[in-house]
């Protein structure tokens, strides 16, 4: 009860945090997606898949713990006993107090929340899988640029022993000329370079439109699903704390109920 309490209200505060992002106006970056930057989405994936497994272990945890404490007493009380008529007041109150709160538990609401979180998952996932698309096209770009380099390197070289405005080898029939078809394949090659840096950088603005815009949607999404979860399980908690509660009776039910 405590617990679930301690949840709402940590969750409340994450809410009202992540609702502000929507006020942001940021102009994103034309910075590239550092390693750090994307190691760091990598991880932040991996915290969100164990929150999600970590909520449904939970979850079933509660479950299974007050099915097996509510079959023990059936069996301790009604089946095992010599004299089932003779079992006290006290007994018939726990007994009760188990009923009552696995039919609670049993209807709490808990896939909206799972299912919360698995959508930020997907939100975050996306962001990955835009992260990792611009780093190949970074790593194509650069390629195509280093490429370039080694072409200009020879074609300097050409220039140099031929001249930057060489005539057709005369040693030959075809009429070539060496440094006229050397700076026409580095010209075609510089064009691709300049696309491939032109789509690199395009791919950099459409992480972080999609990183910003993901976030906004996602994170709001995922701690409003977590809040309505964590009230609903405080007040059914403190409702069959409320209806089980008697002076005799108060220790236990503290003692029991999360």
């Amino acid at each position: 009860m405590c617990m679930w309490r301690s949840m709402y209200e940590c969750h409340q505060v994450q809410k009202h945090i992540v609702q502000q992002l929507k006020y942001l106006n940021i102009i994103p970056s034309a910075e590239p997606t550092s390693e750090i930057h994307r190691q760091s989405t990598l991880q932040l994936e991996l915290e969100v898949q164990q929150w999600h497994m970590s909520f449904c272990n939970l979850v079933k945890a509660q479950r299974d713990y007050i099915q097996y404490l509510t079959g023990w007493l059936h069996l301790s009380l009604f089946q095992f006993s010599r004299n089932p008529l003779s079992r006290t007041g006290q007994e018939s109150k726990i007994y009760s107090l188990c009923e009552e709160w696995k039919l609670t538990v049993d209807r709490i609401p808990d896939k909206v929340a799972s299912d919360g979180i698995k959508s930020f998952l997907t939100v975050i996932h996306a962001i990955v899988v835009q992260q990792a698309d611009e780093n190949k096209q970074k790593k194509k770009s650069e390629s195509v640029f280093k490429d370039l380099e080694k072409k200009v390197v020879l074609l300097r070289s050409l220039e140099c022993k031929y001249g930057p405005y060489s005539m057709p080898d005369s040693s030959g029939s075809s009429g070539k000329n060496p440094v006229a078809e050397k700076r026409v394949k580095v010209e075609i090659l510089r064009a691709k370079a300049e696309e491939e840096k032109t789509k690199h950088e395009k791919s950099v603005c459409v992480t972080r439109a999609k990183t910003l815009n993901n976030l906004q949607m996602g994170l709001p999404h995922v701690f409003e699903a977590m809040v309505g979860f964590s009230s609903v399980c405080m007040h059914a908690y403190e409702a069959v704390y409320n209806q089980s509660k008697g002076a005799d009776q108060e220790h236990d039910v503290k003692r029991i109920l999360p």
